[in-house]
C-alpha cells in the first residue's frame, strides 16, 4: 500500500505548528508497518524564509515532494499557501493507493484531490481543527469554502477526527456520520526516551523558584495575554513564566501586561523545547477551540501536567486521561487558583504525570496510531473505486 500525504508544512518547518510533526510522526510509523510513504508539502520555513531543500528529497526514508510557494509572505501571514507549476512533481510517484490530506483551505488539497480524482484514487481528509470558521478572516473562509475548498471534506471517502469536539465540527459542516471516523494524533514516544538534565532551562535564563510554561504559537484564542495577566497576579508573586512560540497575532497584547517575571523565549525547538518541558512545574494550554494539542500531552512525557482549557477537544482528552485540571478560556482569576493549587500539590502533580504517560503509551503511541490507519485505509480500498455522484465521490 502506498500513501501520499498532503500537508503545506514539513519539517524542518516547526513554526506552522503541530502538523508537520503528526504528519512526520505518522508517516515514519506507516513505513514502520511496511507501507511505502510519500509527502507533498510546500518550501515554506517562517515568517522570513523558505526551508532552502530541493523538489525531491529522502527524509528517515519517506519520500518527500516540496513544490515552491509563490510568495512566503502570503504563505505565513496569510495562511494562503499558492504552489508553482501544476502537479507534476505528483506525476513522478507511481501507484499511490490513497491520498491524505492534511488541514483545510491551502491549494494543495484541491491540487491533490484534482490528480486523484483522475486516477479514481480515494482521499482521507484530517483537518486537525481547521474546518470552522473561527479567530481569523471568517468572511474569507466562508467565501473559499463556497468557491475553492468545499469539495474537499464533501468528497473524502473519510473524514478523520482527532477529538470528540471535532465529531461535532464535521457533523457541523454537513458530513455524514457515516463517513466520520476518530483516530487521535499520537506521539513518538522515543523522543522522550532521553530527556535534558532538570535544571538546564531555567540556569540559561537565571532563573530560581516555580516555573510556569506556554509552548505554542500565539494568537488571540490561545489565551496567552490572560495567562501573562494571571502570572503578574500577587499570589503568584513567587513563580516565573516563559513563553515559548512564535507569534501568529497575539504577541504585542500578551506583552502589554507582561511584567519583570515573564519571559518571551521566541519558537523553541528539539532539545530546548523538551528543555523547557522539563523545567516546568505546571505547563498551561488555556486555549479554545483547540480540537487535540499535542503540547500538554509532550509536557506529561516530560514529567509536568497541564492547565488547559475546558471548553476544547484537548480539555476533553486531558480530562479523559486524569491528567491535569480545566479553566475557561479568559477566566484570569480561575487560572490563578489552578496554577497556584498545582504548585503547592506536588503529590498531586506526580499523581497526573503517571496517569497522563500511561493514557500517552496506551493510546497515542504512533505506533498504535499508525496501525488505525492503515486498518482505514484497507476498509476503504477494500469498498472499491470511489463513484462521482453530483460531484463528489
Amino acid at each position: 500500500m502506498h500513501v501520499l500525504h498532503v500537508t503545506p508544512y514539513f519539517p524542518p518547518t516547526w513554526a506552522y505548528g503541530g502538523i508537520p510533526r503528526i504528519v512526520y510522526g505518522l508517516g515514519c510509523a506507516q513505513l514502520g508497518l511496511g507501507m511505502e510513504v510519500s509527502v507533498w508539502t510546500t518550501d515554506v520555513f517562517d515568517s522570513e524564509s523558505r526551508n532552502g531543500v530541493g523538489p525531491v528529497r529522502t527524509l528517515d526514508w519517506l519520500r518527500v515532494l516540496t513544490s515552491r510557494n509563490v510568495s512566503n509572505s502570503l504563505a505565513y501571514h496569510q495562511q494562503l499557501f499558492l504552489p508553482l507549476g501544476s502537479t507534476e512533481l505528483l506525476d513522478s510517484l507511481s501507484s499511490v493507493s490513497l491520498v491524505h490530506l492534511h488541514g483545510h483551505r491551502h491549494l494543495l488539497n484541491n491540487r491533490a484531490v484534482a490528480w486523484a480524482k483522475r486516477r479514481g484514487i480515494p482521499w482521507v481528509f484530517t483537518p486537525n481543527g481547521t474546518l470552522p470558521r473561527y479567530e481569523r478572516k471568517v468572511p474569507l473562509k466562508t467565501f473559499w469554502d463556497l468557491a475553492v475548498a468545499g469539495g474537499v471534506p464533501r468528497g473524502a471517502a473519510r473524514c478523520i477526527a482527532v477529538a470528540p469536539a471535532e465529531v461535532g465540527h464535521m457533523r457541523s459542516a454537513g458530513i455524514p456520520m457515516e463517513r466520520i471516523v476518530r483516530i487521535p494524533n499520537g506521539l513518538m514516544l522515543e523522543e522522550f526516551d532521553a530527556l535534558p538534565e532538570r535544571g538546564s532551562f531555567k540556569k540559561k535564563l537565571g532563573l530560581e523558584g516555580p516555573l510556569v510554561a506556554y509552548l505554542g504559537r500565539i494568537s488571540p484564542r490561545k489565551g496567552v495575554d490572560h495567562l501573562v495577566a494571571a502570572v503578574s497576579d500577587p499570589r503568584l508573586a513567587d513563580a516565573n513564566l516563559v513563553v515559548g512560540g512564535n507569534d501568529m497575532g497575539g504577541l504585542a497584547e500578551a506583552k502589554k501586561r507582561a511584567g519583570e517575571r515573564v519571559h518571551f523565549a521566541g519558537l523553541l525547538e528539539g532539545e530546548e523545547r523538551l528543555s523547557l518541558l522539563v523545567d516546568a512545574d505546571v505547563l498551561v494550554y488555556a486555549s479554545s477551540d483547540e480540537v487535540f494539542g499535542l503540547v500538554p500531552f509532550e509536557g506529561l512525557m516530560c514529567g509536568t501536567p497541564a492547565v488547559v482549557g475546558g471548553d476544547c477537544g484537548c480539555g476533553e482528552l486531558i480530562q479523559e486521561a486524569g491528567a491535569g485540571v480545566l479553566v475557561r478560556h479568559s477566566d484570569v482569576d480561575g487560572l490563578v487558583q489552578r496554577i497556584r493549587g498545582m504548585l503547592d500539590d506536588k503529590p498531586a502533580r506526580e499523581a497526573m504525570v503517571r496517569r497522563g504517560r500511561r493514557y500517552v503509551e496506551e493510546r497515542l503511541a504512533f505506533t498504535k496510531i499508525a496501525e488505525r490507519h492503515k486498518a482505514l485505509y484497507e476498509q476503504i480500498l477494500a469498498e472499491g473505486p470511489p463513484r462521482i455522484q453530483n460531484g463528489a465521490w
